[in-house]
């Protein structure tokens, strides 16, 4: 006993001596750390002194296309480092603001192989009315569901495969040697959605594209638009968001406005920022002077948030127990207060929406608001939190809003602040679908 004593006795004896060895170490070490960090001192402001001059210079055109040779060539020895040096320059050298043009080439070439053709073909092409329903247009991948592809396109472009026995729906896309028989999953006609299902034939490879955020999106953002436009296949346009929320244009729509041509077979195709990402789906074009559509400047496409809220409906089991998709009613009589009533308001404190019953047939169906209690001349200051400074504010809510929804709106009647909430209704489909003007393209 008094061995194994004796034994422990050393040993913690030598564990204090090494654990005393180590502690001068390592004070010896902190003690010298300001003299080894004033080379790394002197060696970081370099660093960043060239990194910043490389930066700011890298805003000189003739810099970026020597960066972008080097960056092909990289591409060229290697796909993936191309990538990577790619991002390193857009994020640290401003290449990816700059350089338009390579974001532009970059998402093209990316996003091909997620783009697909949609063909009405007819099962009899000697049957001259099945000839006339065929066409072509656009879809995109949206959702992988193991050997089950869930693609995006327009209403227009499959319409006449619903129900019918004369032409029959196939599926092209950019990667494989065989169509692909379409499965129409659900459609929602005042958007202008559809969606259609492909099932995998030799364990393809297919990846989805993604939706922007709606906040991301701005006038000017640089898009380019894929598809098949005029019938070819794999074509491709650019230019730039020139307005956003369009309203007017179809019923109960907030669409996306372009410059970039959209061209007929353009339909249902993806409109794509500068990042990869799905801003909007290509729809139709303008050209109110022209017998036969053509080109005048202004394209529109159904905007992520008004697809978005159809695509996800549709793959819901709420559509399968509608059989559409619904869309909420406005629940206000509404006008905009004259220039008399807010003139001694300072600008930035105005609210512009008020509660109007005047000049409403007599007959009508009261609104939510008016069986609620909402009175003439009452201000609309919130919706659920959120500050209303004119009637197009409500209008946004009530598109992207669902019957059942509730809103708690704020509203000034006079002096006094008022809280009510309501439960928004469906509007009613036969009028809703009796507004619609189909103008796809």
């Amino acid at each position: 006993m008094k061995k194994l004593f004796s034994y422990l006795e050393a040993a913690m004896k030598k564990t204090f001596l090494a654990a005393q060895g180590t502690a001068k170490i390592i004070l010896n070490a902190v003690l010298y750390i300001p003299t080894l960090l004033k080379p790394l001192k002197t060696v970081g402001l370099i660093a960043l002194t060239v990194y910043l001059s490389v930066a700011i210079s890298a805003y000189y055109r003739p810099i970026q296309e020597y960066i972008h040779k080097g960056i092909g060539w990289v591409y060229s020895k290697s796909d993936t480092w191309g990538d990577i040096v790619y991002d390193v320059n857009g994020i640290l050298l401003n290449g990816k603001d700059f350089d338009r043009e390579r974001s532009g080439k970059k998402v093209i070439y990316t996003a091909y192989s997620q783009v697909v053709m949609v063909n009405v073909i007819p099962k009899d092409f000697n049957n001259a009315e099945a000839r006339g329903m065929s066409g072509r247009g656009t879809g995109w991948f949206y959702k992988i569901d193991g050997d089950d592809a869930y693609i995006v396109t327009n209403h227009h472009v499959i319409d006449t495969a619903i129900n019918s026995t004369s032409v029959e729906l196939k599926v092209a896309s950019g990667i494989d040697m065989w169509d692909y028989d379409g499965e129409i999953i659900g459609v929602d006609e005042i958007s202008d959605i559809a969606v259609i299902k492909i099932t995998k034939k030799d364990n393809e490879e297919w990846e989805t594209l993604e939706f922007e955020e709606y906040d991301e999106i701005g006038v000017g953002d640089s898009i380019a638009i894929l598809g098949h436009g005029m019938g070819m296949s794999f074509t491709a346009t650019q230019g730039t968001i020139t307005y956003k929320d369009r309203y007017g244009s179809r019923p109960y729509n907030l669409m996306l406005q372009v410059d970039a041509v959209i061209n007929q077979g353009n339909s249902g195709g993806p409109i794509m920022n500068m990042e990869g990402r799905v801003v909007a789906v290509a729809q139709s074009i303008i050209s109110p002077a022209r017998q036969i559509p053509g080109w005048d400047g202004i394209g529109l496409g159904v905007g992520s948030l008004n697809a978005k809220r159809s695509i996800d409906y549709i793959l819901s089991p709420q559509y399968k127990a509608k059989g559409y998709v619904p869309y909420a009613e406005l629940p206000f009589s509404m006008n905009t207060v004259e220039l008399e009533e807010v003139i001694d308001i300072p600008k930035e404190d105005r609210f512009h929406t008020k509660i109007d019953y005047k000049d409403q047939p007599e007959d009508r169906e009261k609104t939510i608001g008016e069986q609620l209690g909402f009175l003439q001349d009452d201000i609309i200051l919130e919706i659920n939190g959120d500050e209303v400074r004119s009637s197009f504010g409500v209008i946004k809510k009530v598109v992207y809003a669902f019957p059942g929804d509730e809103w708690e709106v704020k509203l000034r009647r006079g002096d006094e602040i008022i809280t009510k909430v309501i439960a928004l209704r469906e509007m009613d489909r036969n009028k809703l679908l009796g507004s619609l003007n189909r103008g796809g393209r």
